[in-house]
């Protein structure tokens, strides 16, 4: 069926109305490029902000107090909510499963020295569970770990920033640097791609920031909570209970939106991935609208060079040929136009989207490319629609009778 003769027709035939053939091509060729260009746009956006959600774990909840916004209980207005250890005790009490968790201390503008170098970064006192909550990968060394807790060691996690800035290529392992004051021990280093801002912290353990930062003080400025497999719908159930519970433990008005403050990750990814889906969902429908639009485009050439054809295609009739043998000369041309022109579209859209990839990197986009996965499925979409749009051209033609051909003028 695919021999030399057929495909040399076939290139006649759709060659033969140059304009009229690459009107259509074109039409088939920006329906598959605007499909390559924007599922690369929207690959670039959804890499972004995972790489965004990347930063921390995804199975979370952030528990953070603020200032009051109304008066509620004896407690005026504009008055600071502070979350004690005893709060994050009784809160663990009220789950019924705690996965992981981490205190948070956090201290700014901490001078940092090692040698004759020195700077002012941020500290944060941390639990070790705090490593898989931040999502937090480790370069050398190790992390805060429960002896730590205990023993309230003098231990440091530098962030790349502060290795780069501080110790400008030297080895940092086993060293020892002054924070706030006091020496500490160099145990580990880590690098945040998703964060810039990760990478200028360093980490001690918590009762360590609290005995030396804190003067002793109970007072928590962040308390992250792992859900560990729970399902989303049951991350945003804990949520509204907890935040019920803790509002009313600290005398906050169940309508203050500030007082105390919950992020659920688990929800917030939930909302990005719907968003993510609608806009997939978006891209496909006017990619597949754009090709629709261009096969009927090979259809109407189709359905004009059969009836252009008409005394030919009765020849071939009157001679023998079959009519599986004329549809499927139909749709080889059909299918041969579609998959040129819409290859065209995709190779121009990839070059487009490799060209301008490192134009328009940004934090909340990232890396647009098409999935190889992508062009498979259009190209598998361009057949089929290749195969439907010559079905119709295809049925007529074999329905001439040879006798009518031939007396058509």
């Amino acid at each position: 069926m695919f021999n030399r003769d057929t495909w040399l027709e076939i290139a006649y035939t759709v060659l033969s109305h140059p304009l009229r053939t690459a009107l259509t091509g074109v039409s088939i060729a920006l329906g598959v490029f605007i499909l390559v260009v924007m599922q690369g746009l929207g690959f670039g956006l959804q890499n972004g902000v995972k790489k965004q959600f990347a930063d921390d774990a995804v199975n979370s909840i952030w528990v953070q107090a603020g200032r009051t916004q109304l008066a509620y209980k004896g407690n005026m207005a504009n008055k600071s909510v502070k979350i004690r250890e005893n709060d994050v005790e009784a809160m663990f009490e009220e789950m019924d499963t705690v996965y992981a968790s981490s205190r948070r201390i956090r201290t700014w503008g901490v001078q940092m020295e090692y040698g004759d170098k020195a700077g002012s970064y941020p500290l944060r006192g941390v639990d070790p569970d705090h490593q898989m909550l931040e999502n937090t990968k480790l370069t050398d060394g190790r992390y805060i770990n429960q002896r730590d807790i205990v023993e309230e060691t003098k231990v440091a996690v530098l962030g790349a920033t502060i290795v780069e800035e501080v110790y400008q290529g030297k080895d940092p392992m086993g060293t020892h640097i002054m924070i706030g004051g006091v020496l500490f021990s160099v145990v580990g280093t880590f690098d945040d791609p998703a964060s810039r801002w990760e990478n200028k912290m360093a980490v001690v353990p918590y009762s360590t920031a609290k005995k030396l930062f804190r003067s002793g003080r109970d007072k928590v400025d962040q308390v992250i909570l792992g859900t560990g497999d729970m399902e989303v719908v049951e991350t945003v159930s804990l949520t509204d209970r907890l935040m019920v519970w803790l509002k009313e433990r600290k005398s906050v008005h169940p309508e203050d939106a500030r007082g105390i403050w919950m992020e659920n990750n688990n929800e917030e990814y939930q909302k990005y991935q719907n968003i993510f889906l609608g806009i997939e969902l978006f891209i496909w429908g006017l990619g597949l609208l754009t090709l629709l639009a261009g096969a009927m485009g090979v259809a109407n050439i189709l359905a004009i060079a059969v009836k252009e054809r008409t005394k030919e295609i009765g020849v071939r009739k009157a001679l023998g040929a079959t009519g599986l043998s004329i549809v499927g000369l139909v749709v080889q041309e059909s299918l041969s136009l579609m998959l040129v022109s819409g290859s065209l579209g995709l190779v121009v859209g990839v070059w487009l989207l490799e060209i301008v990839s490192p134009m328009i990197a940004h934090e909340y986009f990232q890396n647009p490319q098409v999935d190889f996965r992508i062009a498979m499925v259009a190209l598998g979409v361009l057949t089929v629609v290749g195969v439907l749009s010559g079905v119709g051209p295809a049925i007529r033609a074999v329905s001439i009778k040879p006798v009518e051909a031939l007396r058509d003028e």
